[in-house]
């Protein structure tokens, strides 16, 4: 008497397992597909205010505002392996008549040379707000752009990469490509895969390069927001063209971290390097070579920074 009732109480259960799985899965899905709604709903209601902003007009051939920007000048001392000598010639670093910068990359009697300009100021982002930083950018597009490493990024005051550096976009080796990445805390801490700190340096947490189709023949919109609304769990998301691609968490570094990396300020970087780790680490070889283009452009129509 006992096992049969048994095996029909266990009869009667089963539908009703499968039914309230069933309503789970649905209301869980609703719920999501509710709160993504919410989240997108939430990031196109956010009024943003412009504090600073940066237009290229001027004749062609003059130099960059300087009450705006510096010129970053040198050979071998910015890092990262790059072998050009960074100039604030005209023929490396000028606006082009038609509200443009153009940093241009010259091979000459055996060397390049290149431009690198640095933002005169330094911002913050808001404690409980947002900090969005964009630039208008057309890549390089040389006959043959091996070597070729344009970027567009932030780089903290203080030291590196403790005090953070934010790459907005990067491309390397013209393969009409993108991608973002974020550097921090130190170097100290040796991951089990070899790379150094929460991190990961010396590549840091990196969305990779992505596709980027069209990003060598016209203007596309590379920007970057750090959001510290949620005081709890900050965020820095990265987008092109208005779409998001990749994302790093607070939660990702750990709070003391995020908090040395992110809690200053931050200079806007513009550059268009030749050589150096990431175009040789990308394409296995050493870059350039003799057969990389001399000339190549990167054009920028304007860059700014908002405040939510």
């Amino acid at each position: 008497m006992h096992s049969r009732v048994s095996r029909r109480n266990s009869r009667v259960s089963w539908p009703r397992i499968v039914l309230a799985c069933a309503l789970f899965l649905l209301v869980a899905t609703v719920g999501i597909a509710y709160t993504r709604s919410q989240l997108k709903a939430s990031a196109a209601s956010v009024k943003w205010t412009k504090v600073w902003s940066a237009d290229f007009s001027g004749p062609a051939g003059a130099g960059v505002d300087k009450a705006q920007w510096l010129y970053e000048t040198g050979h071998g001392k910015f890092g990262n392996g790059s072998i050009e000598t960074m100039t604030s010639s005209p023929q490396n670093v000028h606006l082009s008549g038609n509200d443009e910068l153009d940093i241009t990359a010259v091979h000459q009697s055996g060397l390049w040379t290149s431009g690198r300009l640095r933002s005169v100021a330094a911002f913050t982002p808001p404690a409980g707000g947002e900090m969005q930083v964009v630039a208008s950018i057309q890549q390089p597009d040389p006959g043959n752009g091996l070597g070729y490493w344009p970027a567009f990024w932030l780089l903290g005051e203080g030291i590196w990469p403790e005090h953070g550096e934010i790459d907005i976009l990067e491309d390397v080796n013209t393969l009409s490509d993108h991608s973002g990445a974020f550097h921090c805390g130190n170097l100290y801490q040796k991951n089990s895969d070899g790379t150094l700190g929460p991190c990961h340096e010396y590549t840091g947490l990196s969305s990779r390069l992505q596709p980027c189709s069209q990003c060598q023949d016209g203007f596309h919109t590379y920007s970057v927001i750090v959001d510290l609304s949620n005081p709890d769990d900050g965020q820095i998301r990265w987008y092109l063209d208005g779409n998001e691609f990749f994302s790093v968490q607070e939660t990702e570094v750990g709070a003391a971290t995020w908090d040395e990396a992110i809690d200053h300020g931050f200079w806007i970087i513009l550059d268009l390097a030749m050589g150096g780790s990431y175009p040789d680490q990308t394409c296995h070889c050493s870059a350039p070579d003799r057969a990389t283009s001399s000339g190549g452009t990167m054009r920028v129509r304007n860059v700014a920074v908002y405040r939510a």
